[in-house]
């Protein structure tokens, strides 16, 4: 019987596995570049110019690792596991992060996954766990994890979040009714002043990420001189993107309004044919339905990504005030949509049932060879998920 080689399992001892270096920039961008399709549209999340340069955002000490094969010279697959600094139980820690496993099509079996697995245990340590995201459109990361394999590390679920990339606000009249019916937590929004954060302001916004660690656990443990400095962990904002919200004197809320597409893109490649069709008139209709425009073949996706949208979990009021302010910036910046990822469990999750746009469900977990990390975590706090690090 004859087999195509190019579909044969590879060797074990062919697969090299060491960590990404600049030289693999373009090897890494295809692989993760690799298109999915989804409801009659072909995508793909492109890393453009430079994948360590989208990386930067990621992590303040990155891991960056590639498995090749030797025979081949071959990109055959690719995972990054770096960390940060995040407040974890009210504490500044590293904190690992799971990301851009991509395995080619051809590669996919036992063989690679135990070359994997080796090379995820013997360097996952201080921490020896990692924070996972996997969204219900990913079917095959989430089949991976809820069918455990021998060498790779078991995965312990957190809970369910949501992803909305929010098109628009709903009915003023039903959120103020909910907000009057259901908030305990009474914020009086004329006693609330905005303005553009400025340089006096970075000693407060530092102070209130501190301040809001005492509320929700995994945030970034940000320091905004390095925004203000123009570091590369803040690659495509800057602080005037950033929208503070006073009570007096107090900061009681933020949000940063966050282009990332000179780093990351969503591409449209493809339409089938009937949806190339109806894409005009799809179009005109979101002018009613409020949904989300297609754009065209080639084209990337637009919005705008809020970076620390951040106040008390119970000040529903203040966090729609924030949504609609950082929606209307977006909309006159020409784009009308912005990101961002709530936990099921944050209380501000209620008011996006009001709202509409594209939904994103995933599972937060964590990933480790060693115990369970989740009893460590204080179950008081609210998980915060960064939508534009993850």
């Amino acid at each position: 019987m004859n087999i195509n080689p190019s579909l044969q399992q590879p060797e074990k001892s062919h697969l090299i596995t060491r960590e990404a270096t600049l030289d693999d920039d373009q090897a890494l961008r295809a692989l993760i570049a690799v298109p999915m399709t989804t409801k009659g549209v072909q995508i793909s999340f492109q890393r453009e110019p430079s994948y360590f340069k989208a990386s930067d955002i990621l992590y303040k000490h990155k891991l960056h690792v590639v498995i090749e094969d030797s025979a081949s010279q071959k990109k055959v697959a690719c995972y990054s596991n770096g960390h940060r600094p995040c407040y974890v139980n009210r504490e500044i820690q590293n904190f690992r992060y799971a990301s851009d496993l991509r395995v080619d099509h051809r590669y996919r079996g036992k063989s690679l996954v135990k070359v994997l697995g080796v090379h995820v245990k013997d360097n996952m340590h201080a921490p020896n766990f990692s924070q996972m995201i996997i969204f219900d459109d990913n079917h095959a990361a989430r089949a991976a994890i809820q069918t455990p394999k021998t060498g790779m590390p078991d995965y312990y679920d957190e809970g369910l979040i949501e992803t909305l990339t929010l098109t628009d606000l709903g009915s003023p009249r039903k959120i103020t009714t909910f907000l009057n019916d259901s908030n305990q937590y009474h914020t009086d929004m004329t006693q609330i002043q905005s303005c553009i954060a400025m340089p006096e302001h970075i000693q407060a916004m530092n102070h209130f990420i501190a301040e809001m660690s005492v509320h929700y656990n995994f945030i970034p443990a940000y320091n905004f001189e390095e925004l203000a400095e123009g570091d590369c962990y803040f690659s495509g904002i800057k602080l005037s993107d950033f929208l503070l919200y006073f009570k007096g004197e107090k900061l009681v809320g933020m949000f940063g309004l966050w282009d990332q597409h000179s780093l990351k893109q969503t591409k449209i490649l493809h339409y089938s044919p009937m949806i190339g069709v109806l894409r005009p008139i799809y179009n005109l209709y979101t002018k009613f339905s409020k949904s989300m425009p297609l754009p065209k073949r080639g084209e990337a996706v637009k919005y705008h990504v809020l970076h620390t949208l951040l106040c008390h979990p119970e000040a529903l009021a203040l966090h729609h005030q924030m949504l609609k302010d950082a929606y209307h910036r977006s909309k006159q910046l020409g784009v009308g949509a912005v990101s961002f990822t709530l936990s099921h469990k944050d209380p501000r999750f209620q008011l996006n049932q009001f709202y509409k746009g594209e939904r994103l469900t995933g599972m937060h977990g964590f990933i480790s060879f060693e115990e369970d990390p989740r009893p460590n975590f204080d179950q008081t706090l609210i998980p915060y998920l960064e939508v534009g690090r993850i």
